[in-house]
């Protein structure tokens, strides 16, 4: 038995092409989009404005969507975690956030991860998969589906969530424009944000993609020394090399970039550490999302105190940079990026 081709992520081209093999002409495709994308709709039935015939060969030959919401977590908050599952093994994350600007989706590039950050539960247990492009934009169709309730939708996207984005380049790209897509999600490039632990070939790459979004560089030290113990990818580029790539990506578009840095107690949270830092960013046109850090079970690292917050964010502020303190949302659930899957899968 042939299986049912999934239309939810496909673009335009093969979308018309699809319709095309079942003899319909190319405007059915954009009917579909709408669908699926402005109204939320999967079930091909409910799609009033198609022949029977072709809703039963729809029901015949297509799905759309390859997933499923697996798991559920609310906080009191209003932040929301799903937990969507694409094949056996194959379990990622999203998280709805809501913010004074609007409401923002923290997305899953990658099934785990490679990078092996110390501080970080998406990787423990290693790499599975990359995500297809499909599957990167089915977890906003779901943040939708979840949101429809009180009529809103995702209006921001940070490529935050498990995995590393830049390591699985071409899916990732293709997703953000498609979800920038008038006839898709419509989401503004400048409502977007891609997170990097520091692939150098990628980021000049990325530079030449005419992408109007914000590049979001997970930095976490300031010394090569102390970064090399916590993110591998250190060793393979450099403190030196990733600013350097930085500069030239700022420089070619113009975008102000941000560094997110975790507050480790005892590790790299003391104003000494502020210091190198601001030194590091010197002349960058940029900005700091200091985070302290979110307890993983299993891992050794602790949350700074509040004081010890303060005197760091004191000290980069008298060192003139531009440094925002991250608000902590949803805490009561399995918050940190890869720990409700590893929950699901008994490796907790």
């Amino acid at each position: 038995m042939t299986a049912k081709r999934n239309l939810l992520g496909l673009a335009w081209p093969a979308l018309t092409d699809f319709f095309s093999e079942l003899g319909q002409p190319e405007y059915r495709a954009k009917q579909l989009m709408e669908w699926i994308y402005q109204h939320g709709v999967s079930d091909f039935n409910r799609m009033s404005n198609f022949p029977k015939e072709l809703r039963q060969k729809l029901e015949e030959t297509a799905v759309v969507g390859a997933g499923e919401v697996i798991a559920r977590q609310v906080a009191s908050d209003g932040t929301i975690k799903l937990a969507i599952a694409f094949a056996e093994q194959r379990i990622v994350e999203c998280v709805i956030l809501r913010y004074h600007h609007g409401i923002t989706l923290c997305l899953s590039s990658q099934v785990g991860c490679k990078m092996g950050c110390a501080f970080c539960a998406s990787g423990m247990h290693g790499f599975v998969d990359n995500l297809t492009t499909a599957e990167i934009i089915e977890q906003i169709w779901w943040a939708n589906q979840e949101l429809a309730v009180q009529k809103q939708r995702v209006g921001h996207l940070v490529y935050m969530g498990m995995g590393e984005p830049l390591d699985n380049y071409l899916q990732v790209v293709n997703s953000i424009r498609f979800a920038n897509n008038s006839s898709t999600f419509n989401i503004g490039m400048r409502n977007i944000t891609l997170s990097t632990s520091g692939l150098v070939p990628r980021i000049r790459q990325l530079a030449e993609e005419d992408l109007s979004l914000t590049l979001s560089v997970s930095l976490h030290a300031p010394v090569d020394y102390l970064r090399d113990q916590i993110m591998p990818i250190n060793k393979r580029y450099p403190l030196a090399e990733l600013i350097s790539a930085v500069r030239e990506y700022v420089r070619s578009t113009r975008r102000r970039v941000t560094f997110e840095y975790i507050l480790l107690a005892g590790f790299n949270d003391q104003p000494i550490h502020a210091d190198k830092l601001a030194s590091l960013l010197a002349g960058i046109l940029a900005n700091v999302n200091v985070i302290p850090y979110n307890e993983v079970p299993g891992l050794p690292w602790q949350a700074p105190t509040d004081k010890q917050v303060r005197l760091f964010m004191r000290a980069l502020e008298q060192r003139g940079i531009t440094a925002t303190l991250r608000r902590e949302l949803g805490p009561e659930i399995d918050a940190a990026c890869g720990q409700l899957r590893r929950r699901l899968q008994g490796e907790e």
